[in-house]
């Protein structure tokens, strides 16, 4: 599993922009943020729509 650190890496590699992931998430992009940066955990139903999402293979 990755790290919201390795997360944000790899969407910013796409250009990507967090309000980009929150919209797909269905979720506020604060929240988004608060996960990358290790401040909350990643739920693993939300983890799994963002490695699709970023294009992952788990």
């Amino acid at each position: 599993m990755l790290s919201g650190k390795e997360l944000k890496i790899k969407r910013v590699m796409l250009d990507i922009k967090a309000i980009e992931v929150a919209q797909y998430l269905h979720i506020c992009k604060s929240y988004v943020s608060k996960m990358e940066n290790g401040v909350q955990p990643i739920p693993s139903k939300i983890y799994d729509k963002w490695v699709l999402f970023l294009g992952i293979n788990k």
